[in-house]
């Protein structure tokens, strides 16, 4: 609930700023175009570089182009606020958006002239690549490519020579590869589990070689039967070959710079990754390095071409804003960026391809000549993610995450990774046909929940009521000796903290109870939906209960570690312990980084190959964690009990330490003249006295582990399994994975209804009863 009342106040904000200085035109008269673009592959210098040159060119128009890695959120609220800016890279549901008519058509400018005015502009892209976001088939084209993404197996050229081995053409011979590469004492390939729909890749090259464009197309249009189709068993098994048996060990565990790092390393022998990686490893790449690329194997009685490649454009998209001016200018930009000069200064300075014919093989580096040949006789390309289906393929990107780890790990056949994602392409064809329809899978469990709340709720009353009772006498004494302030006086104190209060807190609340309502996707028209979100979370949806059970996990097991160890240094440290003074700065400072800060420093520690903690414990003679895959989804709620205690020890402590310099130091002295040992005098002294602060602490350290989201939600690359999440993490990816505006908001009730209930029955057991005077 915090974080949606969080987005919903973002919004607001965005909302106004956005209508009080919407940037149409500046006071002198010049034309300002917002750009917000995704930089994660290829860095923001060219794009920058290229807004300078536009404007010299272009003394009339001012380009505010901004971007960074996680820019798809932002742009996302806003869109959603209704404040689009003019263009965009970030992703978004454009289907949605291009049926109500908020894209603006290109197909009239691309039979313009290009930039240079000797060719028609359309002429200038690449064959094929403004087919993805063509109408049916029309003229009409809504998405304009750029950078040119191409999926690769890059190796090591010099270590190929050593070893006399030899690219390979099929699967079998790639098979074969690996084994004379284990032979030889090197793992076959690296590839990110922490980001493992790297191995999509895999499985849609091995997929398309097999059924070709038709039966691609069929499978993202979620045709029946397209899952369970032998030919898709048989790519599953290809992707479950190679991610159970001819893996780096820890790959689990690895994020995408690890696992290139593991690569460049010589741990692996290639990597998978797309053409973006020079780019990437620029800098870490040793210079006499020789990055070679091939081609993803294909079968013998494959029936698309053996050359085909497996793209992945990066696709602009330039919204109608009501302003011709704006529209024309931000046209001419998209002109000039796909001008011959700027597709061979990109090509030359991120070192990557681009969906231009202008670029050529002599543009890119030596490390990229591979690829440059690969695409230059590529007789055809197939899109790693077509247009038709962004707006299915959304809802079951669930799905396909929670049965993808399955397959990669050995737990379930490539026949049951089949049928199981048919099952999920058939609920949702189910839901398109009947939005309303819920399979009921949970109705025990959401009883049971319910009933809980409700006792809770019932004895909490009566509690409170009893108290009341009991206290009505004293009460009334206590109001005769207060003087009443004037209703003037109590307005003037009260009313502007309550008024930010309701605005913050109290608004955005009750529009998030109203969006739980209804069933929206943030960027279309909203539809009443009643109680279909919650019947649907209560009742069918695995992942809700999954992640509930990840949050109880996160509101038992950590307080259970963290406030004892608190305690116990607080002890220490009050008692003048050697090194007192060091631990309390030492254990406080982690309390000064961010959530963020910390998954960042834990992501690096919990690296397989080359973090912290294996080498730790490895140092220590325990050499079965040695590669160990601490990040891996099996693993990952043990591995966030260090993380917690590292993050909360040192701030429980400074409040135990506080709470036990109140305790006066007779009672220490007259205990010591009894006789009682140091252990006795804590457990019959100090915890007694500072019993409120730990109630305290521990109510805040469940609140969180209730609201955990931050975590989990970066160590698992913001793409968690069923089983890796949280109801927090669940809402927001409800929200911006699966564009379900309803969904995510009837979980923030959810959260918000279980934080409000557990945190009054915690505050209510542990309360201690006050002594009657």
């Amino acid at each position: 609930m915090r974080l949606l009342r969080f987005i919903l106040c973002f919004w607001c904000c965005g909302w106004v700023s956005g209508h009080a200085s919407t940037p149409e035109k500046t006071q002198e008269n010049r034309v300002v175009v917002d750009i917000p673009v995704l930089v994660a592959g290829y860095g923001a210098e060219f794009f920058e570089e290229t807004a300078r040159a536009f404007e010299k060119l272009r003394p009339e128009v001012e380009v505010r182009l901004y971007g960074d890695p996680r820019i798809n959120d932002r742009v996302r609220i806003r869109v959603m606020a209704g404040d689009a800016p003019d263009a965009t890279d970030a992703v978004l549901l454009y289907p949605r958006l291009i049926e109500a008519g908020k894209i603006l058509d290109l197909g009239p400018v691309l039979d313009g002239p290009n930039w240079e005015g000797d060719a028609r502009w359309r002429d200038t892209f690449r064959p094929g690549v403004l087919d993805r976001w063509r109408n049916n088939g029309a003229e009409a084209v809504y998405g304009l490519p750029f950078a040119h993404a191409v999926w690769t197996i890059f190796y090591d050229k010099a270590r190929f020579r050593r070893e006399g081995w030899s690219v390979p053409r099929t699967w079998d011979e790639f098979f074969s590869l690996c084994e004379a590469m284990e032979a030889a004492g090197v793992a076959p390939l690296s590839l990110p589990g922490v980001t493992m729909r790297y191995g999509d890749a895999i499985l849609r090259a091995a997929h398309h070689n097999l059924v070709g464009d038709a039966g691609y197309a069929a499978y993202h249009a979620l045709a029946p039967g397209a899952r369970t189709d032998p030919r898709f068993v048989r790519a599953a098994e290809v992707l479950q070959r190679v991610a159970t048996r001819h893996l780096v060990r820890g790959w689990e565990g690895m994020t995408h710079t690890a696992a290139q790092q593991a690569f460049i390393e010589g741990k692996a022998a290639m990597t998978l990754s797309a053409s973006w990686f020079a780019n990437e490893m620029r800098g870490k790449l040793p210079a006499d390095f020789e990055l070679g690329a091939m081609n993803l194997p294909v079968f013998a009685d494959g029936i698309s071409l053996p050359d085909t490649v497996q793209a992945q454009s990066g696709y602009y998209f330039l919204f109608k804003n009501g302003d011709a001016a704006r529209e024309r200018a931000t046209v001419d930009f998209f002109r000039f960026l796909t001008s011959r000069e700027r597709a061979r200064r990109f090509a030359a300075l991120a070192d990557a391809p681009v969906a231009l014919r202008a670029a050529k093989a002599g543009d890119y580096s030596p490390r990229m000549a591979d690829t440059a040949a690969l695409l230059e006789r590529s007789p055809a390309a197939f899109d790693a993610a077509p247009a038709a289906a962004s707006a299915a393929q959304a809802t079951l990107s669930q799905a396909l995450t929670d049965l993808r780890y399955q397959l990669m790990t050995g737990r379930i056949t490539a026949g049951e990774f089949g049928a199981r994602l048919e099952a999920a392409a058939e609920v949702e064809r189910r839901r398109m046909a009947d939005p309303d329809h819920v399979t009921v899978r949970h109705a025990g469990q959401a009883a049971g929940l319910g009933f809980l709340m409700a006792g809770v709720v019932a004895w909490l009353v009566w509690a409170r009521g009893r108290g009341r009772g009991a206290k009505a006498g004293d009460g009334a004494a206590s109001a005769g000796r207060l003087a009443r302030l004037r209703n003037g006086f109590g307005a003037a104190f009260v009313g502007p903290a309550l008024g930010i209060y309701a605005a913050f807190v109290l608004l955005p609340g009750v529009a998030a109870f109203g969006w739980s309502l209804v069933r929206w996707d943030g960027f279309g028209e909203m539809r009443w939906a009643g109680w279909f979100n919650f019947r649907w979370l209560l009742l069918e949806s695995d992942v809700f209960w999954s992640a509930l059970g990840n949050n109880v996990f996160l509101m038992l097991v950590p307080p259970l570690v963290v406030v004892p160890v608190a305690l116990g240094m607080a002890a220490f440290i009050h008692r003048g312990g050697p090194g007192a003074g060091m631990f309390r700065v030492v254990l406080l400072f982690p309390n000064l980084l961010g959530g963020i800060a910390a998954a960042l420093i834990w992501l690096a520690a919990y690296e397989p190959t080359s973090g912290f903690m294996n080498a730790a414990l490895v140092a220590v003679g325990l050499n079965g964690f040695a590669g160990y895959a601490w990040l891996a989804q099996a693993n990952l709620y043990w591995s966030l009990v260090p993380i917690y205690l590292w993050m909360a020890c040192g701030f429980n402590l400074v409040l135990y330490l506080a709470a036990m310099q109140g305790v006066p130091e007779e009672l220490y002295e007259a205990a010591e003249l009894e006789g009682a040992t140091k252990t006795r005098q804590f457990f019959t002294i100090t915890v007694p006295l500072i019993r409120e602060v730990l109630v305290v602490s521990a109510v805040f350290l469940v609140i969180g582990g209730l609201n955990a989201f931050e975590l989990v939600w970066l160590l698992t690359a913001q793409d968690p399994a069923a089983g890796t999440h949280t109801l927090g993490t669940f809402m927001v990816g409800a929200l911006f994975n699966e564009f379900q505006a309803g969904r995510a908001a009837a979980i923030a009730v959810v959260l918000f209804g279980l934080v409000l209930v557990a945190s009054l029955a915690v505050l209510r057991v542990t309360r201690r009863e006050e002594v009657e005077r």
